[in-house]
């Protein structure tokens, strides 16, 4: 609860297979009052598989939910009582094939913090082991995609990938690369703060350990039109 808040009654509206709804009534530390609306469901996994040739594992799949065929990386929903790290390493194992020598966590999110209270939690799968996959009926139409991790960088910027946990996960995990690269080996001796060019300028470009520019591709809105749709958004509820 946040500091000073009051829940004074909370009541559960409906329950669905996997989620709740709730309506809570609060008393803020204002002392105003407030009524609260929201989703309770499991947390989530999303696992970003990245082989030795710098290559990610993406599922594509129909939605229901989302009314389309989305780009996804692998993974989905903890079960009572299963460890985040346990649904990670078996939603890869189960929609990819993949087991992995080495999995960490990237972060957690929020999902939709004004309106569910679930978490996601996003996971680097390194070492990877690639064999059958074992899907279920509702994954009967799922297909795996194999892609560069700055080609997968390139997708979240151009509409081709837009599920909010996918969008994260190849994010952090481009960003930790590129501070990966760019510190010094052992032994070898760290390069000035400032480099100068023979006019004593300051060269021009990325400082050190920043983020590489996210470019649009030219074909995504030809390749994938249904991405960038203009459908009517549904109401928030804030």
């Amino acid at each position: 609860m946040i500091d000073g808040w009051t829940t004074l009654s909370s009541t559960v509206e409906y329950t669905g297979m996997r989620m709740r709804v709730r309506r809570d009534s609060v008393r803020r530390s204002d002392q105003s009052l407030g009524t609260y609306e929201y989703i309770e469901s499991v947390d989530g996994v999303r696992v970003v598989a990245l082989d030795d040739r710098d290559r990610i594992a993406l599922v594509e799949e129909n939605v229901y939910v989302a009314g389309e065929r989305l780009l996804m990386c692998p993974g989905g929903g903890c079960e009572v009582g299963e460890e985040p790290l346990a649904a990670a390493q078996r939603e890869l194992a189960e929609e990819a094939g993949i087991r992995a020598a080495q999995v960490e966590l990237l972060t957690m999110m929020w999902r939709m913090p004004a309106g569910a209270r679930t978490r996601e939690h996003l996971y680097l799968a390194q070492g990877l082991n690639v064999g059958e996959h074992h899907r279920d009926a509702s994954e009967a139409d799922m297909e795996l995609h194999w892609v560069s991790l700055d080609q997968a960088v390139d997708m979240c910027s151009d509409g081709r990938i837009t599920e909010a946990g996918t969008l994260a996960a190849i994010l952090l995990t481009a960003l930790r690369r590129k501070r990966t690269e760019t510190q010094p080996r052992p032994g070898e001796p760290q390069a000035p703060l400032a480099l100068q060019n023979s006019s004593g300028a300051r060269p021009k470009g990325p400082e050190p350990g920043g983020n590489r520019p996210l470019t649009t591709s030219p074909q995504s809105a030809s390749v994938y039109p249904h991405r960038i749709s203009q459908r009517q958004s549904p109401p928030c509820y804030g």
